[in-house]
Order: C-alpha cells, then structure tokens, then sequence
C-alpha cells in the first residue's frame, strides 16, 4: 500500500549536531535534553505510540528536576519573614538552595523573581542555560503562583515549551532601551526579556492601573476596556545622570519602574515577594514602596552587602 504524505504530522525529535538520518527518515543520536532538533513525519497510525513516549519523556525530565531540587538540604537553621514594607536580606546562598528550604517550611509567597546570571559550567553548549532555570522554575513554582523569569531574547527563547506543565504562560514581556551603547557591526542590543509564568491559582489585579475614573466605570460595570499596562516598557539603562539617586553601580541594575509593574500586577500590600537572585536589590526597593515584604538572596558576598546597604531604612532582622 503506497504511503500517504497527507497522514502525517510533523514531530520535533532531538539529533545531535552532525547527527545523520537512517532509511525511511529515521533519526540516529541520543536525543539528550538541549541538543539541535529536527523534523520528522510521523503517520497517525503510530501517533499514540510516539505521544506516549514524548509523555514519557517530559516526565522523566520533570522527575530529573525534582530530584535535583530535593538533593538541596531544605532545613534552615530559622526561618524568619520579614513584615509587610519591610525587607529581609539572607545569604549569601545559592537560589535553589534557598527555594527550597522556604518550600520545605510551608512558605507562601505570591510572586518569585528570577534573574540569574550564573550558568552551571558543568554543563555545556546549549543545555547549560535550561540545566540551570528550569530547576528554578520549578523550585519557585512550589513557593509561588507568579514566576517571572529574565534574561536576553536569545537565551529566554530557550526555554518555550520546557518549563512545568501547570504553569502558563501569561505574558511575554520586554523592558525597551534607546540608551544602549554598543560597537556591535550587526543588530544593537535593546531589550531584555522577562517571561511572566502563572499558576492556575494566580490571581492578576489589573485594578491596581486604574486611575478613579476607570474604578468608577468597573464599579458600574461599565468599564468597556480594562487600563493595563503595556507589554513592553520603555525606560532607560540606568547611566551617567540618568536616576542618579538610583544607581548602585552593580553592573545589571535594572531601573524600579521596570520591577514595579510587575508586582503591582499579582501583588497587593502585605504579600510576600522573593527575589532569590537579587543583585543589587531592586526587587525589594519596588516591593518595599508597595507595601509587600520582600525576601533577597544572593550566592554572592557582594551581592548581599549592596542590598542590605541600600535598604538599610527598611530592613528587619534576621
């Protein structure tokens, strides 16, 4: 019976670089995590069988990321909160250890900012940037229903269709800045992307843009478009003169305008907001202002003496 190209769909199968195909367009290679993928047809007949194994599949990575988030030690010697508009600053510790020892305390938190800049050198080529996020996604998943993960385009791209399952996408944003410099001969560098990942049980509070007008037409029920902030933010790199008062002279601040859209979106006064790779602190500067209490992190010694110095007016004690 002659083959029929029309029952078939296409089917993503990892082959390793160079890697080369067998008769009847069957792939050879190991098909490990974060190698080059290519296309191959597979006929509905054999559809079952192949979603079963890439189910199969998803759980296996999803158990590999479990087990290296409870190989962490998860008992803290105290764990202590900090109160609402008030900052809390522990470490230095690394972000997964961090995550789950809150995780393992019962602690509730309503958002978790991600924006690491260490890569886990024991892995190479391109599955270094998933081996060391989706860990992370997953151990602040467990803490809280809003995620919000940053990076650059090209390495946050990587991570489409790869984070947990019981979490969504709600929001692909992008902080915009005319102010780059750079000596690039191709395209100049102006963005940094923020992926927003939410839990079914996150609730959003699109009310929080609302000027008194607005508030009043969603009283009435009459409010025909909900005031949301846009998806992508404009703002400035922080720079010579530009919010001097701000700058900390960490080299990857990023300005409080960018952050505080964010948790005024899944926050409200007196939530509990983490930032297990704070950097200089901007995080909890935004979450203080807000009225919510923000829990930072750093692995880095230097990392943590910034933040404590610059909320010194808003920190409480370990």
């Amino acid at each position: 019976m002659p083959y029929d190209c029309r029952q078939t769909i296409r089917r993503q199968i990892h082959v390793p670089k160079g890697g080369r195909r067998t008769g009847a367009g069957r792939p050879l290679g190991s098909g490990r995590f974060g190698e080059p993928a290519r296309s191959v047809r597979v006929p509905l007949s054999l559809l079952g069988e192949v979603s079963e194994l890439l189910a199969a599949h998803n759980r296996s990575r999803a158990d590999t990321a479990a087990s290296r988030i409870a190989a962490v030690d998860p008992t803290p010697e105290q764990l202590v909160l900090p109160r609402p508009g008030r900052a809390l600053v522990r470490g230095p510790i690394g972000a997964l250890e961090l995550l789950a020892q809150l995780h393992a305390a019962g602690v509730k938190a309503r958002a978790v900012v991600l924006d690491p800049m260490y890569r886990n050198k024991n892995v190479p080529g391109r599955a270094a940037y998933l081996a060391e996020t989706i860990p992370l996604i997953t151990a602040a998943s467990q803490v809280a229903p809003h995620i919000f993960i940053w990076g650059f385009p090209e390495s946050v791209a990587r991570l489409v269709d790869h984070w947990p399952s019981h979490l969504k996408l709600e929001g692909w944003l992008t902080w915009f800045f005319k102010n780059a410099p750079s000596r690039s001969k191709s395209w100049r560098p102006s963005q940094q992307t923020c992926l927003h990942l939410r839990r079914r049980d996150g609730k959003l509070y699109p009310e929080h843009f609302y000027s008194e007008k607005h508030r009043a037409l969603a009283a009435a029920n009459r409010l025909e478009f909900k005031m949301t902030p846009y998806s992508v933010f404009q703002e400035a790199l922080l720079s010579g003169f530009i919010k001097r008062s701000e700058q900390t002279g960490f080299r990857y601040q990023k300005p409080e305008s960018v952050i505080e859209p964010l948790l005024r979106m899944t926050t409200k006064p007196g939530d509990l907001v983490i930032d297990p790779t704070a950097g200089s602190g901007t995080t909890g500067a935004a979450a203080v202002r807000l009225g919510c209490a923000a829990l930072l992190s750093d692995r880095s010694a230097a990392a943590i003496k910034l933040c404590r110095e610059r909320l010194a007016a808003h920190l409480d004690s370990p």
